[in-house]
């Protein structure tokens, strides 16, 4: 996964994008048989950031990313690949 490639093209979109896509990641991490891969350490800053609201944002994406990318790279390559 190109992080920088990525990071771009959430930073392209717009609120609508944003969300339908930090949505379609928190899905795979939900999902995923492996969600025991995520680190406590991010999966408590995930749940810091959504019970504050701010999951939407540019740090939240980034957790997020780690997350599902410690869980199911494939599932989230494919995803990241059907979104451009």
């Amino acid at each position: 996964m190109d992080l920088e490639r990525v990071l771009r093209r959430y930073l392209e979109l717009d609120e609508g994008g944003r969300r339908k896509l930090i949505d379609g990641i928190l899905e795979i991490i939900l999902s995923s048989p492996n969600a025991d891969l995520v680190s406590d350490e991010v999966g408590w800053k995930i749940s810091e950031k959504f019970r504050s609201g701010k999951l939407y944002d540019l740090y939240g994406f980034k957790l997020l990313l780690e997350a599902a990318n410690s869980c199911d790279p494939i599932k989230l390559e494919k995803f990241l690949e059907g979104m451009r």
